[in-house]
C-alpha cells in the first residue's frame, strides 16, 4: 500500500509528520501492522481521502489512533503527547511552521474515545490543508 495514501487519508495523524528518512519507514510498518489490527481495507482509503475522512467507518477511526500509538504520538488512553507530535514535523519541512500551528491546535480535539479522537485529529487537519502530504 502506499504510504502517501495514508497520510492524506488521516492529515494530521502524527502520520502525516513523518515525511523523511527513518521514520518513513517505521511509519510504513506501523500503517500495516494497524491494518491488518484493525481489518481496514486498504482499497477504501482512496475514497475517505476524497471526502476527508468524513465516510471513516469505526475500523477506519481506530486505524488513526493504532497509527498514532505506534508513533508514540497517543498513550493508551487516548491522551496526546504534543511535544511527541511536534517533535515528527521534519525541521526542513517548507511549511514547518505551519504544520506546527496545525498541530498545536488539533492536537486537543476530543471524541468519545482514542478511534474518536483520533479521528476528529485527522479532521482537523484535513481542513487545515497543511501542506502537502506525500
Amino acid at each position: 500500500m502506499n504510504t502517501s495514501t495514508v497520510v492524506l487519508v488521516f492529515c494530521a495523524l502524527a502520520v502525516t509528520f513523518v515525511s523523511g528518512g527513518d521514520m518513513k519507514a517505521e511509519m510504513h510498518a506501523q500503517v500495516e501492522k494497524c491494518i491488518i489490527e484493525t481489518g481496514v481495507d486498504p482499497s477504501v482509503l482512496k475514497s475517505l481521502h476524497e471526502t476527508g475522512g468524513a465516510n471513516a467507518d469505526e475500523n477506519v477511526k481506530c486505524l488513526g489512533a493504532c497509527i498514532m500509538k505506534g508513533l508514540g504520538v497517543m498513550a493508551a488512553d487516548g491522551t496526546v503527547n504534543l511535544d511527541k507530535a511536534k517533535s515528527l514535523v521534519p525541521s526542513d519541512a517548507p511549511d514547518h511552521d505551519a504544520l506546527l500551528a496545525a498541530v498545536e491546535e488539533c492536537h486537543a480535539e476530543k471524541g468519545a474515545n482514542d478511534c474518536e479522537t483520533a479521528h476528529a485529529i485527522g479532521m482537523c487537519m484535513h481542513k487545515k490543508h497543511v501542506g502537502p502530504m506525500d
